[in-house]
């Protein structure tokens, strides 16, 4: 089966963050199949380089193309048809022979504008869209990977305009894909299907395996001075409203307030930490053993999970937590936020899962409490649950995701490719 993963989102998918993390170990898996013929990534123009490593997986099953982009008037045309349409389906306005006829001219030149694009995306037989807010036109049949809904539950991050903007894009997206995709089952329940109200027949679940680089960059780096004797928590997270760091603040003042000084927490994080953040680690009265460093080196970051007492992440709502994998690769131990998401996620650490309510500080603290009376008890459960987690490879989860491909490639209707859909 020849297979396209489309990697250009107005910047590439890199295999070190985010997303990319994802494409990077699904493509390692996939290189590894014998059913896998080709395996095209497409990046964005002039940036092929950014999934350089990925070049020589599978003795060239791998291929890396930039996205040829069509001339700027015509970009700039297609875009103003595609907002316009969603503009209207948005509003609930009806059909008139006038949006009959913008939709037709948007068809036409979708179809026929940007012929190099096209021959790369005929040239395989499914695309795998790896994220849900892609505005790009297929004539094969697509996968399209729903990871979260952040902006649909916390509404209040995003400009509303926007939000309503990208909300119909989300629903223009997984109509025309042949099938949605996620990677657990409270993202299936919980977005797919009550969320977005997609048809049961349409969606499909594929569990992540442990990314197979955690830790490869892990390299020796010095712990920081101010932490050198400290006792602390550490949250490794970007700084958004969801991922509830002012719960720790919180936690930490509240300990202040039972005369318990010894603890500290540390924020490290790829965005800035945000001024009402920062106003309210400013009033605690515990503010000095509240340590924001920011963005660390991936060596900084080992060396700040081998020297935690423990790994904390309340977050409101996730699909999953990385952070929680890779504190468990360092031998650190870990607290976690009680959600759906991450009770799913942690299920095979049985008893050793500890778990706190992310709205009330004192669940944390008492879980603190369980941790520190029986901290060899629950590092060995936890070591033996990551284990069990391990026995998962990526080559398992690609051969999944494989079955996904192959079925929306059997679902697409046969017919001239020229009057394919996505």
């Amino acid at each position: 089966m020849k297979i396209g993963i489309w990697c250009d989102y107005g910047v590439t998918l890199q295999p070190s963050e985010g997303i990319g993390v994802f494409v990077a170990n699904l493509v390692r898996g996939l290189a590894q199949l014998p059913e896998v013929e080709d395996c095209l990534l497409i990046s964005k123009r002039h940036e092929e380089h950014l999934l350089s490593e990925l070049n020589d997986l599978g003795h060239g099953k791998v291929r890396i193309a930039g996205n040829p982009r069509a001339p700027w008037a015509i970009r700039k045309s297609l875009k103003k048809l595609r907002r316009t349409s969603r503009a209207h389906q948005f509003n609930g306005r009806p059909s008139t022979p006038v949006s009959r006829g913008l939709a037709y001219v948007q068809n036409w030149m979708e179809r026929h504008t940007n012929r190099p694009q096209r021959r790369l995306i005929d040239s395989v037989d499914v695309w795998l869209s790896p994220y849900v807010g892609l505005d790009q036109f297929f004539s094969r049949p697509t996968v399209v990977v729903v990871h979260d809904l952040v902006t649909y539950h916390f509404p209040q991050l995003t400009n509303p305009q926007r939000l309503g903007r990208f909300k119909q894009l989300v629903r223009d997206v997984t109509d025309q894909a042949t099938l949605v995709a996620c990677m657990s089952n409270f993202i299936l329940e919980n977005d797919l299907l009550k969320t977005l109200q997609l048809p049961p027949e349409k969606t499909r679940m594929v569990r992540v395996a442990i990314p197979e680089d955690i830790g490869q960059d892990a390299s020796y780096a010095p712990i920081p001075e101010s932490l050198a004797h400290a006792r602390y928590l550490l949250y490794p997270a970007a700084f958004r409203e969801y991922k509830n760091h002012s719960y720790l603040v919180d936690a930490l003042t509240c300990l202040h307030e039972r005369n318990v000084h010894q603890w500290h927490v540390v924020f490290t994080g790829i965005t800035d930490c945000p001024e009402a953040l920062r106003q309210k680690i400013a009033e605690s009265p515990a503010s000095d053993r509240i340590h924001v460093l920011g963005r660390v080196s991936r060596a900084e970051l080992a060396t700040l999970y081998r020297h935690a007492f423990a790994t904390v992440v309340p977050s409101l709502y996730e699909q999953g937590s990385f952070p929680l994998m890779e504190a468990l690769h360092f031998g650190c131990p870990i607290l976690s936020s009680d959600i759906p998401s991450l009770r799913e996620q942690l299920q095979q650490l049985g008893d050793a899962a500890l778990f706190f309510d992310p709205h009330r500080p004192e669940s944390l603290l008492d879980q603190l409490q369980m941790l520190e009376a029986n901290l060899e008890w629950v590092l060995d459960g936890q070591r033996e649950g990551f284990r069990s987690m391990g026995a998962r490879t990526w080559r398992d989860a690609a051969q999944d995701w494989l079955q996904v491909l192959a079925e929306a490639k059997s679902l697409a209707e046969p017919c001239d490719p020229s009057k394919r859909t996505k």
